[in-house]
């Protein structure tokens, strides 16, 4: 079905670059051969000389001569066509995956619109009842910033669309000034050449859509993730000569002593927050659980199942809600068990929060703060209160009560916890799954249990995934098996939940192979039981 971009835009997918190229080799093809045969003729002069050939000589010479006017239009034409065809490709690549985002977008923004609505009318039937509305209007802030989101994805792609279009136009014009000039050397009129020409290309514009959409998009795609990788790298090179010039700038302007006693002064510091870390203890502050299994009213069913997650943006949408009721006095885990129609286990999923706390001294706010975002990149092993906190929630809830299998999600900071977490030896054999987003967690793979599938998303342009720091050996950039799974996308806001969670549903709209266990099913024969626990820092 074709999309009402894709209809508005169509002109910018007229012409089939691959069959224009290799009609243009022919082209090329026949003006060689048409040298090769100017060439036999002048040789056929120049070599047999003769009272026969003395008297061919005028026509063989004519004759020559118009082969090589022949030639260079063939020849020209065929350069033109070639060049037009090399850069219609990848601008109708760039096109065609723009309308994917777009087409993605839309249906998405019109569905969280539709989900807005729906929320504003769930909190006035609350008011009028005078029951809780904090939750609804948590699930309305995140709903419309998604739904913004991808409104804003559509106005990029149509700006991406109209620049093709205007690349194409550009790109045509080139090649038919390359195409005049080379015809207009013959003695036929610019119209004659022109028509004739054109007579055998046009039924080459017929196909372009499907080509382009079965094979440019997908090496477009794979291309962008190349690009992803290295913009990557480039992230990392550019830190490490930030570094380099802090440490120039501290060696000229204090000297080696300077140097050495910045240094101990970091080195001290970052010595007594890990012995803080392994001292302190977290604080419970509340402890809740809520269920979404049936009960027999049709109304309430629907709801409880709505706020079930069924794939990964329903994770990266819980995550982000985690993030906005702990803020930075709380810090909210979320222990869910999922369970089948008889309440029986079937799996548990970890959720972890990211950094909402940016003070480096703080003593009495959440956990998931700057503090441990320090332990996690330069003492990994070293146990925070973040990681206790997440053990004793576990425990709580039932994890080790049961022998189902355990999935560990977050997303920046939450996302190295569950890298964390999942090398555990206590948990090692019942980790199956692991889910992460803008999280450096490439230090774990050697350490990883085997057969452990770990999905992650990571922006480019995003700094965090690669602040890896101590702990990344060689082996973790290599990549033996399939169970592990990057996913790298080009986008903006670099460092976001919902541009995570917009990713995740377009690389994974459905749970990969295996995942599926840690997802309660739309209906009745599962459930979630999620046990909720909110803990802030003690001494």
């Amino acid at each position: 079905m074709t999309s009402g971009l894709e209809w508005e835009f169509e002109d910018v997918f007229a012409g089939h670059p691959t069959e224009l190229e290799s009609r243009a080799r022919r082209l090329q093809t026949t003006a060689e051969a048409i040298s090769r045969a100017a060439d036999a003729l002048r040789d056929l002069v120049d070599d047999q000389r003769s009272l026969a050939t003395d008297a061919l000589e005028a026509s063989a010479e004519e004759a020559s001569a118009g082969l090589r006017r022949a030639r260079r239009r063939y020849g020209g034409t065929a350069t033109a066509l070639t060049t037009y065809a090399v850069e219609l490709a990848p601008i109708q690549a760039s096109a065609r995956a723009a309308i994917a985002d777009a087409d993605f977008h839309q249906a998405r923004s019109h569905r969280l619109q539709g989900s807005a609505d729906d929320l504003r009318d769930d909190i006035v039937r609350a008011e009028a009842e005078g029951s809780s509305t904090d939750a609804l209007y948590e699930q309305l802030w995140s709903t419309s910033d998604g739904a913004a989101y991808s409104a804003g994805q559509v106005d990029a792609a149509r700006r991406t669309l109209n620049q093709a279009r205007q690349d194409i136009w550009d790109a045509a014009n080139r090649a038919i000034d390359a195409i005049e000039t080379a015809i207009e050397h013959g003695a036929d009129s610019f119209g004659d050449n022109w028509n004739q020409f054109w007579s055998g290309v046009g039924d080459f514009f017929e196909m372009v859509g499907e080509w382009a959409s079965q094979v440019l998009s997908v090496v477009v795609d794979a291309l962008m993730e190349v690009l992803s990788a290295l913009v990557s790298a480039l992230v990392v090179a550019l830190l490490l000569v930030a570094g380099l010039l802090l440490v120039g700038l501290v060696f000229v302007a204090f000297g080696l002593v300077g140097l050495i006693l910045l240094g101990v002064v970091l080195a001290a510091a970052l010595l007594t927050l890990a012995i803080a870390e392994m001292l302190g203890k977290p604080q419970q502050v509340s402890g809740s659980h809520r269920s979404t299994a049936a009960t027999g009213d049709a109304e309430a069913d629907a709801a409880a199942d709505a706020l079930e997650a069924r794939d990964y943006e329903g994770l990266m949408a819980d995550l982000a809600e985690q993030d906005s009721q702990g803020g930075e006095d709380l810090t909210q885990i979320r222990v869910v068990a999922i369970r089948d129609s008889e309440g029986n286990v079937i799996s548990w999923r970890v959720q972890l929060p990211s950094t909402q706390n940016w003070d480096p001294l703080n003593t009495g706010g959440a956990l998931n703060d700057a503090r441990t975002d320090a332990m996690l990149s330069m003492f990994p092993g070293v146990p925070t209160q973040y990681e206790q906190a997440v053990w004793d929630a576990m425990t709580e809830a039932g994890v080790f009560e049961s022998e189902a299998p355990i999935m560990f999600t977050g997303w920046s900071l939450g996302g190295m916890m569950a890298g964390e977490l999942a090398t555990d030896p206590r948990v090692a054999d019942r980790v199956e799954s692991v889910f992460t987003a803008g999280s450096a967690i490439d230090k774990h793979y050697s350490d990883m249990p085997p057969d452990v599938r770990v999905t992650q998303i990571n922006n480019g342009i995003d700094p965090v995934h690669t602040l890896e720091f101590l702990g990344l050996d060689p082996i973790d950039y290599v990549r033996f098996d399939n169970d592990w799974q990057t996913y790298r996308p080009l986008t903006w806001p670099m460092h976001d939940s919902g541009m995570y969670g917009a990713e995740a549903e377009r690389y994974l709209p459905e749970p990969r192979p295996g995942d599926e266990i840690f997802f309660a099913g739309e209906g009745a024969g599962s459930y979630e039981d999620v046990y909720v626990a909110e803990y802030t820092r003690g001494s």
